[in-house]
């Protein structure tokens, strides 16, 4: 739980109290998302604490709300953390990904760093028992990652630039792989996160004295269809954003925590357009299908007993070459 700014902590509580539209989950595994060291550092999202953290999980159904159907005890499941309330001008928008009362695991609902959780059965999917608890956790990222790539509108053919080398770059620029693009780079500064990254151009860029023309020269010199801005860097940010062609599209992927300046200079003057990208729209079946690439349990290059979660989250926070995607295990 987080009870306050900085201050994560093992505790005994009792199991969540499922709603009638519910499941009660036994959590087998949960990973940890660069967000959830974000809420710990500066608690964007306004929670109260204390707070269960935890959003991205997997486990078994261990009890149903009296009105819900198609799920069984004992199905494993993976779980989608955000709750659109399904009648505000968002969700009635059909943008249901930014509902504007929306539950969130972590944030105002009990999170999946614990023994149970509870989640909507509109928000859970049966999952083949075989498929690696961990492997299952990467539902949603995948998911999220595959809005990034549609607000990115790339045409067949295209060209698009990932910045960044974390979980999220590394998910992007496999799943761009189905795209049909000519050029995709990313780039990054770890040799060992880039290693991950599929089919990619990738290039680390931290010892480059000249990172942009090194980039463009990967697209034969000239400006890039798309970038994804996948780290929050206000260096990253500049380059991204020098590296689209005229009409290019910036799409914010990261969440900033602090202010940054923006060359809203060459945005007037290449009728750029910059993006965000949050949540999803109703991808969480295409990224449950995409599951069953074995693969992607090579991203998770930790495993930690929810025990041992001070030192799971200390090397998250450390970012070392070494690590990818930390998961937090579960047993009961």
């Amino acid at each position: 739980m987080l009870t306050g700014i900085n201050q994560l902590e093992l505790v005994e509580t009792d199991i969540p109290v499922m709603a009638e539209d519910q499941i009660l989950v036994r959590t087998q595994a949960a990973t940890i998302c660069t967000s959830d060291l974000v809420d710990i550092a500066y608690n964007l999202s306004g929670s109260t604490f204390p707070v269960t953290l935890g959003h991205e999980g997997s486990g078994i159904v261990q009890a149903v709300g009296q009105q819900v159907q198609g799920f069984q005890i004992g199905q494993h499941l993976a779980t989608h953390p955000v709750h659109p309330c399904g009648t505000c001008s968002a969700c009635l928008a059909e943008n249901r990904h930014l509902c504007l009362k929306m539950g969130h695991f972590g944030l105002n609902m009990p999170g999946t760093f614990a023994d149970y959780y509870v989640v909507r059965a509109d928000r859970a999917r049966v999952v083949a028992e075989t498929l690696p608890a961990p492997q299952v956790c990467l539902a949603e990222p995948i998911a999220v990652c595959l809005e990034a790539l549609d607000q990115a509108n790339l045409q067949v053919g295209g060209s698009l630039l990932i910045v960044g080398d974390g979980p999220f770059g590394i998910i992007m620029a496999r799943l761009s792989e189905t795209l049909g693009l000519r050029t995709v780079v990313i780039a990054g500064w770890s040799d060992f996160r880039l290693g991950f990254a599929g089919s990619a151009r990738a290039v680390n860029t931290s010892a480059s004295s000249a990172p942009l023309e090194t980039l463009l020269a990967l697209n034969g010199g000239t400006g890039y269809d798309a970038a994804i801005l996948a780290v929050a860097s206000p260096r990253a940010l500049a380059e991204a954003l020098a590296s689209l062609r005229p009409k290019g599209r910036l799409v914010l992927f990261s969440a900033f925590t602090t202010q940054v300046s923006v060359d809203l200079f060459a945005v007037h003057m290449k009728e750029l357009e910059i993006v965000g990208a949050c949540n999803d729209r109703e991808r969480f079946d295409d990224a449950v299908q995409r599951l069953a690439d074995r693969r992607w349990s090579e991203l998770i290059t930790h495993h930690f007993s929810l025990s041992a979660y001070s030192d799971a989250f200390a090397l998250a926070r450390a970012a070392q070459d070494n690590t990818l995607k930390i998961a937090l295990t579960m047993v009961g």
